[in-house]
């Protein structure tokens, strides 16, 4: 049986698409400490909801690192890349849809 591989093209396109992602939350992220900082005030819980995507953030962080680990191993073997086996190490099952699936409606 034929293992699956991908091009260069489609793994820079799903990684690009995730970093976009993950500039858009730091970037909201980022909004919501200054307005808090400026303010001087505890979080709303709005607020607060939205901080606790900083642990989102760093997972998702964690989870790329040992993504392109997989992947330099894979070529490094094989000479190809397969998303979907790098991807199975993955414990964020929504990265890992993202990521072999090139969902780009799909945000964190």
């Amino acid at each position: 049986m034929d293992r699956p591989t991908n091009t260069l093209n489609e793994l820079c396109a799903v990684s690009a698409n995730e970093m976009r992602q993950l500039q858009q939350k730091v970037q909201v992220l980022e909004d919501v400490v200054l307005t808090v900082f400026e303010r001087g005030t505890k979080p709303t819980s709005q607020e607060m909801q939205t901080l606790q995507d900083f642990d989102l953030v760093s997972q998702t962080l964690e989870g790329m690192s040992h993504f392109y680990d997989k992947l330099s191993e894979q070529t490094a073997e094989t000479g190809e890349v397969d998303l979907a086996e790098a991807s199975s190490i993955l414990t964020l099952e929504k990265l890992r849809q993202r990521l072999t699936q090139g969902d780009n409606s799909t945000v964190l």
